[in-house]
């Protein structure tokens, strides 16, 4: 047609309009691609962090709540209610649950991601709780079925308490889960896996 061979034509002005366009769009685009290139140790936080705990964290800071408000029942000799919260903490140290994770599980996915460290530290750190845990269980199940000869003062069963909740305190900055949630669960990637990695896993 005239309009398409016509220099001045409006199809040809459209033409030499829209590149820039595209010039636009590859100027916004290229940051995200550099990012995306980026190994995730490499990212900032505040680019990747996830807002809200993974379920298993969840469910250790709901625990941390629950034990912090035992020393109340201690005192009142409730002695299964406190059993309830000390039973499923010490389930999630080793057993997934609904969660789909424990916390041995999730030492092992950082040990198997690369960061040896953090593993070795997370597990420590779930040894100390479970002898917390374990101490303040038998003191409770001794006054409760009255085995004078495992039987611990009250002050030794509050000091107990309270230091699984600072044991518990010091577990959960090591669970690390802060960069993705992948329908619902923890995703830990190999420290030289990049966000590109992560990205091209999935459809947009």
């Amino acid at each position: 047609s005239l309009a398409a061979l016509h220099p001045a034509s409006p199809r040809h002005e459209f033409r030499a309009y829209r590149s820039p366009l595209f010039s636009r769009r590859s100027a916004v685009l290229a940051p995200l691609a550099t990012l995306l290139a980026l190994p995730l140790s490499a990212v900032p936080a505040s680019a990747r962090s996830y807002k809200g705990d993974d379920p298993l964290t969840l469910r250790l800071r709901q625990s941390r709540e629950e034990l912090a408000a035992c020393g109340p029942l201690l005192e009142q000799r409730r002695w299964e209610e406190v059993r309830k919260v000390t039973s499923v903490l010490l389930a999630a140290m080793t057993f997934k649950g609904y969660t789909g994770e424990s916390v041995k599980s999730r030492a092992a996915a950082w040990a198997a991601a690369g960061d040896a460290a953090r593993s070795s530290s997370l597990l420590s750190k779930r040894t100390a709780l479970i002898r917390r845990i374990s101490a303040l269980e038998n003191g409770v199940y001794a006054a409760q079925t009255n085995k004078k000869e495992l039987m611990v003062t009250a002050e030794q069963l509050q000091a107990e308490l309270t230091g699984a909740v600072s044991e518990l305190d010091a577990l959960l900055p090591e669970m690390g889960c802060d960069s993705w949630v992948v329908a619902g669960v923890c995703e830990i990637l190999p420290q030289s896996k990049s966000l590109g990695d992560l990205a091209g896993r999935y459809t947009f």
